[in-house]
């Protein structure tokens, strides 16, 4: 329910943050010299995600002293400030240099982010830097360390344009990120180890974000090769990612797995190859699936491993994808291919969906189902535009003929039309005035989703929020992030939440707002999350995201395993302190509903009662001998329908079944966990885990949203291990 705004041309932007500027400072000022500047990865980075901005700057004549912010606009084109208030400020002698590093969210795909210098008078500087890049769905992935061949890799997909795969290369650890949610716009990152010195020059910080991004829901393709023992070692960072134990490493002794799986032949005859032949980390104890063996049958000394890491996976590769032998291999390309791309079962998803027919909806993707689900609030009525045409109709009656006819009916004087015609205007814009109040409400509201996710092996949790704030009027508020006080030492953002799409107020839309509306500011990710001065207009709504995590001390009772025919069976405890209703139990292909679970209850899982998971998930049914699946209603606003086919949706059909993709929040989605042989464990609260605090700004009179306006809906997932079926 945005408000309808003037549209202008993406070039008018720099002109509104430009405007915003002291009168006498402008842009160009010689105050700094932005020498070189650098936003994402490689130059290329995401609409709509956390990103990385690097700046070198060079103070002109006089000393510069102040604070950096980035600016952008979010999904309404709102500008939004960024800055670290905790990190020291910006000062420079004369002609002095430094770099900087900033972290932002990025905004619509047209929508510049712009450097600027605050100081006690104000803005007194700023730069223009970048737009987006890449779509907010579109897949990016970012190799890291010495080149592979990703673009190559890139150009053996074949995709339309809007769905290419789009790769980055990172060679200089001097560009990485040191916090794991600046890489919240990358899908998989290709790490290769083969350049010790390139992995000794990562700080501690940037080893440990790019392992939090992946144990926090990030894809990590890692290729150890002949510095398997150094990797693997128990002193490395590396090796909490690695799912196997250290055996060996030695040459590449066969090429029959290579071939078969890449369908290309291997020069293993030739003198070259065979001069300098890869080396190859073997693993024991192998975790997870095995992609890709040496030998023709895959488990037999295995090349390729994809295994969950956390609540993200991981896929070990044996060899240097780097080589010099592999270099000129043409199967190099078809092999990293298939092991980047996140949906290897549907390669030909989005081709077969091209006429889907969801461009009426302004949303191609499953988040942004949820956010016209989320636009629902209780109480408030949205008002159509037939009939606020129909109404406006009738007012022009009303206050024209209608003020005619009465006259004549009456015999009254023509002359008494200047008291009549102001009466009848004053009535019927009171009437209006009370349809609208009756339509819209007077009260704030706020719709919230939540997904808390546990990993109890290593102790992570993760929450991801949805929530829609609704005003009756136009106001500014502080939204605040209350984190779990029995977290430890949570961390989190909130921030504003875009729509992957090309509709209006979408990532994808070119159209730029030129609206005179201040700009707002969103706190740096940490123990104090908030939006603070928030702008909302008269009847309209603002979509909010966030995202917390923390170290958990949960344990869980679980002696789950599975049998001699691959379902899983035993029991475990519940472990969570509230009561869990509407819980079902997911494994592999399969299902088990165990109702409402109450704290430390024990549950006994019989392999007799599994149902098929992908049966359920679509409402399939037998109908006159035949398997009948229910239709997806991309248009239908049901919250925990949604939610669970966002939990899973992979695991019933993907694109191939909805119809829409699944790529903006994908981490989300844990269909892989529970193929590669996890248990989740997915339940419902009634309480909310992490609350939002609003508060009116600005001496406005908008109430707080209280208890009775505030719909909550929480899901809690427990990914509980499952042993190995043990022949006896």
């Amino acid at each position: 329910m945005s408000s309808l705004r003037q549209f202008v041309p993406a070039a008018l932007l720099a002109a509104l943050f430009a405007a915003s500027l002291p009168v006498g400072l402008a842009a160009g000022d010689d105050l700094l010299t932005v020498k070189a500047s650098s936003v994402g990865f490689g130059g290329k980075f995401k609409s709509g995600f956390w990103q990385p901005v690097r700046a070198t700057l060079v103070a002109g004549e006089t000393s510069v002293r102040g604070r950096l912010e980035v600016v952008a606009a979010d999904g309404d084109q709102t500008p939004v400030i960024y800055a670290n208030e905790q990190a020291p400020e910006l000062n420079l002698s004369p002609q002095q240099e430094t770099t900087v590093l900033l972290y932002a969210k990025s905004g619509p795909i047209a929508a510049l982010l712009v450097l600027q210098l605050r100081t006690d008078a104000g803005v007194v500087w700023s730069q223009d830097l970048a737009t987006p890049t890449i779509g907010a769905t579109q897949e990016f992935v970012v190799g890291i360390g010495p080149s592979a061949g990703l673009d190559d890799a890139a150009a053996t997909l074949r995709r339309r344009s809007e769905a290419t795969l789009v790769t980055a290369q990172v060679q200089s650890a001097a560009e990485l990120p040191d916090v794991w949610w600046a890489y919240s716009g990358v899908d998989a990152v290709l790490l290769t180890t083969s350049d010790a010195k390139f992995l000794e020059s990562m700080s501690a910080a940037q080893r440990q974000a790019l392992i939090d991004w992946v144990l926090l829901g990030g894809r990590l393709v890692l290729a150890a090769g002949a510095r398997g023992a150094e990797i693997t070692a128990a002193g490395s960072a590396w090796q909490t990612l690695v799912p196997g134990d250290f055996e060996e490493v030695v040459p590449l002794r066969e090429r029959a797995g290579l071939e078969t799986f890449t369908r290309t032949e291997l020069p293993f005859q030739a003198e070259f190859f065979q001069r300098n032949r890869p080396l190859v980390t073997r693993l024991k104890n192998v975790r997870g699936e095995v992609l890709l063996g040496e030998a023709s049958a895959l488990a037999t000394r295995p090349l390729a491993v994809h295994a969950p890491a956390g609540l993200g996976e991981v896929t070990f590769v044996a060899l240097d994808l780097d080589h010099p032998s592999l270099a000129a291999w043409e199967g190099r390309s078809r092999l990293i291919a298939a092991l980047i791309q996140r949906d290897r079962s549907s390669l030909d998803a989005d081709e077969r969906q091209r006429g889907s027919g969801v461009g009426h909806l302004g949303y191609s993707d499953l988040v942004g189902q949820l956010r016209l689900a989320l636009e629902q609030f209780s109480g408030v009525t949205l008002v159509n535009f037939t009939t606020v045409a129909v109404l406006t109709i009738v007012f022009l009656l009303i206050v024209g003929p209608g003020d005619y006819l009465l006259l004549s009916r009456t015999g009254w004087p023509r002359q008494l039309t200047w008291i009549t015609f102001p009466l009848l205007m004053l009535a019927a814009t009171l009437a209006f005035g009370y349809i609208s109040r009756q339509a819209h409400g007077t009260r704030t509201r706020l719709n919230l989703v939540e997904i808390v996710d546990f990993d109890v092996d290593r102790g992570l949790v993760r929450g991801t929020v949805w929530a829609h704030l609704y005003s009756p009027r136009t106001a500014r508020y502080d939204v605040y992030l209350h984190l779990p006080a029995a977290a430890g030492s949570p961390h989190g953002w909130l921030s504003w939440q875009g729509l992957p799409g090309e509709a209006l107020g979408g990532l994808g839309s070119r159209q730029v707002v030129l609206a005179s509306v201040e700009p707002y500011r969103v706190n740096m990710p940490g123990p104090a999350p908030a939006t603070l001065d928030l702008p909302t207009t008269i009847a309209s709504s603002k979509s909010l995201s966030a995202q917390w995590w923390a170290k958990t001390p949960l344990t869980v009772e679980s002696k789950l395993a599975l049998d001699e025919f691959g379902l899983v069976g035993g029991e475990f405890t519940q472990p969570l302190p509230v009561e869990l209703s509407d819980c079902l139990l997911a494994h592999g292909e399969k299902l088990f509903r165990l109702g409402t679970l109450q704290p430390g209850a024990r549950v006994v899982v019989d392999p007799q009662r599994a149902l098929n998971l992908e049966w359920r998930l679509t409402e399939r049914r037998v109908e006159q001998s035949k398997d009948v699946t229910t239709p997806w209603n991309q248009a239908a606003t049901d919250v925990p329908q949604i939610v669970q086919m966002l939990m899973f949706h992979e695991a019933a059909g993907g694109r191939s079944y909805t119809g829409l993709s699944h790529r903006y929040q994908p981490q989300i989605d844990l269909s892989e966990h529970i193929r590669l042989g996890q248990a989740v464990l997915v339940g419902r609260a009634k309480q909310p885990v992490a609350g939002l605090g609003l508060g009116a700004r600005a001496g406005e009179a908008a109430p707080l949203a209280a208890a009775a306006d505030t719909t909550t809906w929480t899901w809690y997932r427990l990914i509980l291990p499952v042993s190995p079926h043990t022949k006896r």
